[in-house]
């Protein structure tokens, strides 16, 4: 067999950023492989081992927030890299902020948490729900903040939202805690002037005061029912869906909280996608009536509060959260595949039957798992296939809804960024503009070359 010179060299310089990384796990030639990325149109932004003991435990979940990807290992341990995508460049982090692909710091839980749910990042802090306590720890060194007793014991990952932190309990209830228990705001002065209390909200007992000043205390709110899904940061405020349909936001607005309803009649079948355009917001949802059946909603944020846009039944369940590209929502089936509407009117534009699971929408693209296990492209503008590609080793499915990043993780523990090639950060689009990609159609004829045949050259 004949081996070029430049194949020899691509595969050297690869074969040294992986020398560090689990053993039988390497990068050289996978998507991983920077020179590899860039011929498919992208830009590997970094790539890190995460140092656990590889002998004894695996990398379990990964979850992506705005400027830090946690990774969760089999054995508890989290660790948090560095990944601010709204940086200017790989070499030109935000003042103060350490290089994208850094590690930050490692977490060890302590026995007295209990089981763990998926961290939350935001405002700063990361925050740890188990089922006896709650931590936070600075997001830059790791450093433990504060650490809070649970009264309940967390059903799913918290959630920060402002001043701010969720976490839905057992029995229906859900308690608030400051980012900051120390700092004075405007809502828990309110708060103070009346003995504690707000709407919906008393004071759980379990958290009084320390040593050293004055401290927020931790209300306990009614979520109106059970929930199953994480609840999300909306307009300072949090939005969570229940078990039997009921979609509540609450508002800590002033003086009064707000507090808005809106009945989707069955359960979801995923997180609600929130998208903001301007001064307006959408929040996009579906709800399973039946076991092949189900309704996609589209709710606006009014000033009156939740107000119902445009309801779409389809003949399918639905198998998670939507996602967009552009002004086109995609959202999984339970039967494998997608189907997208738009987000205008909720008219259907196009289904992909093929099983693939969404991990993230990038470069005018959707970025899927098939049934086969390889990573696959999808166009979103007619869904159908663009290529695929082997995953070896990186079998740890990483979903990324909040981003335009491509994440890739292996159970060894090597996480590797992928961007789009044209701009070292790329927002994502509004929700009336569709995507721009000059560079899709050269990508798209690279993909072909670089990885495998779609279906119709085989």
């Amino acid at each position: 067999m004949r081996v070029s010179l430049p194949t020899l060299f691509v595969c050297f310089a690869a074969g040294l950023v992986a020398a560090n990384c689990s053993a039988g796990e390497q990068v050289c030639g996978t998507l991983a492989d920077a020179f590899v990325a860039e011929e498919l149109g992208l830009r590997r932004e970094w790539i890190l081992q995460v140092p656990f003991n590889t002998s004894t435990t695996r990398l379990e979940h990964v979850t992506v927030a705005d400027d830090i990807v946690i990774a969760k290992a089999g054995d508890g341990s989290l660790h948090g890299i560095a990944a601010d995508a709204a940086a200017a460049s790989d070499t030109e982090p935000h003042a103060g902020q350490p290089a994208r692909g850094t590690l930050l710091w490692s977490y060890v839980p302590q026995r007295s948490e209990g089981s763990l749910r998926p961290p939350a990042a935001g405002s700063g802090i990361v925050v740890i729900a188990g089922d006896f306590a709650v931590v936070a720890i600075d997001s830059l060194s790791g450093r433990t903040l504060w650490r809070e007793p649970l009264p309940s014991p967390s059903v799913t990952a918290p959630v920060i939202s402002g001043d701010w932190v969720y976490v839905p309990l057992e029995g229906g209830r859900m308690v608030r805690l400051a980012v900051n228990p120390f700092r004075e705001t405007a809502l828990s002065r309110v708060a103070d002037q009346r003995g504690g209390q707000s709407p919906d909200a008393t004071v759980t007992g379990a958290v009084v005061s320390r040593s050293q000043g004055r401290r927020t205390p931790a209300l306990d709110l009614s979520l109106h029912g059970s929930v199953m899904l994480p609840p999300q940061p909306l307009q300072e405020g949090v939005l969570w869906s229940t078990i039997d349909g009921r979609m509540t936001w609450l508002n800590p607005a002033l003086p009064e909280w707000v507090r808005s309803e809106f009945t989707l009649g069955s359960p979801p079948a995923g997180r609600p996608l929130i998208v903001q355009s301007g001064d307006n917001t959408s929040i996009f949802i579906a709800a399973n009536a039946a076991p092949a059946a189900s309704d996609v909603v589209r709710i606006d944020l009014q000033p009156t509060g939740l107000t119902f846009v445009w309801r779409e039944p389809l003949d399918d369940a639905v198998a998670g959260g939507a996602a967009r590209s552009g002004d086109v929502i995609i959202l999984p089936l339970a039967t494998g595949g997608f189907t997208a509407l738009a987000a205008a009117d909720g008219k259907r534009l196009w289904s992909h039957s093929q099983q693939a699971q969404l991990l993230s929408v990038m470069s005018g693209r959707l970025w899927c798992i098939d049934d086969m296990g390889r990573l696959a492209t999808v166009d979103p503008a007619d869904g159908k296939r663009i290529a695929q590609y082997c995953l070896t080793p990186f079998r740890v499915p990483v979903v990324n809804t909040v981003t335009d990043r491509l994440l890739l993780a292996s159970p060894g523990g090597i996480i590797a960024s992928l961007a789009p090639r044209e701009a070292a950060a790329t927002p994502q689009p509004a929700a009336g503009a569709a995507a721009q990609d000059p560079g899709a159609d050269n990508a798209s004829e690279n993909e072909k070359a670089v990885g495998e045949t779609d279906d119709e050259d085989r």
